[in-house]
């Protein structure tokens, strides 16, 4: 019997234990943010849409290059700690951001299919600040690295139904803010472009290169977009 209580605790700790984060892991999920404020320019810009649909298939590329690791982030998420009676369960969390990476969210489609796409995108992403709010460690970081995969797909969802960018970009560098606050004491010294990393320096170090450009990218975002 003690034996198997061993062994059970041992596959929990296992799987709340997970393996470095690499470089490459790190700018996958950068690349996705370069790609998402690229098509935004573009549907902003007022270009042709064969240049939108482009720019939407290299996204789409950078998240299917991503779509591995941010499917085991989602699986780490799940078994974070829960908090209790009445709070965010990590188990929805990691379903939503499947269901999310999984879902046709980008391309071309009726409002009446995109605007359920968008509601439900928009209530996991804010499920995901809730938890991150609360929770520390890896925990934390494994949702930090979701948020900043949401948060880019649902700008360019977004844009592509004709909502103004700006509204979303806001919150999209307040999330980015927030991760770099709440990971500066463990990983504020980490080395830029270190090959192996830890969760929480991986998802400090996509906030620390992401927040910059999404500066730039809102000072030069034009005040008015026209609907796709």
């Amino acid at each position: 019997m003690r034996i198997v209580l061993l062994v059970a605790v041992l596959v929990i700790a296992g799987c709340d234990s997970q393996p470095p984060k690499t470089a490459a892991d790190v700018n996958q999920i950068i690349r996705l943010a370069d790609e998402a404020m690229h098509v935004v320019q573009k549907i902003s810009a007022g270009a042709p849409a064969a240049d939108v649909d482009a720019a939407v298939e290299q996204m789409n590329a950078a998240l299917d290059t991503a779509r591995a690791q941010i499917e085991a982030v989602g699986r780490r998420i799940s078994v974070a700690k829960y908090y209790g009676r009445g709070s965010i369960d990590p188990r929805d969390l990691g379903a939503c951001i499947d269901t999310v990476i999984n879902t046709p969210l980008l391309g071309r489609m009726p409002n009446d299919i995109r605007g359920p796409l968008l509601m439900s995108t928009v209530e996991c992403v804010s499920k995901m600040s809730a938890y991150f709010s609360l929770a520390s460690g890896e925990d934390a970081a494994a949702v930090a690295l979701a948020i900043s995969v949401i948060d880019p797909l649902l700008m360019v969802a977004e844009a592509q139904g004709g909502v103004p960018a700006e509204s979303r970009l806001a919150d999209y560098r307040a999330s980015s803010q927030e991760i770099l606050a709440k990971l500066a004491s463990e990983c504020g010294d980490h080395p830029a472009g270190a090959e192996q990393m830890s969760y929480e320096c991986a998802a400090y170090e996509v906030a620390r290169s992401v927040e910059p450009k999404l500066a730039t990218f809102a000072a030069e975002l034009p005040t008015a977009q026209p609907a796709q």
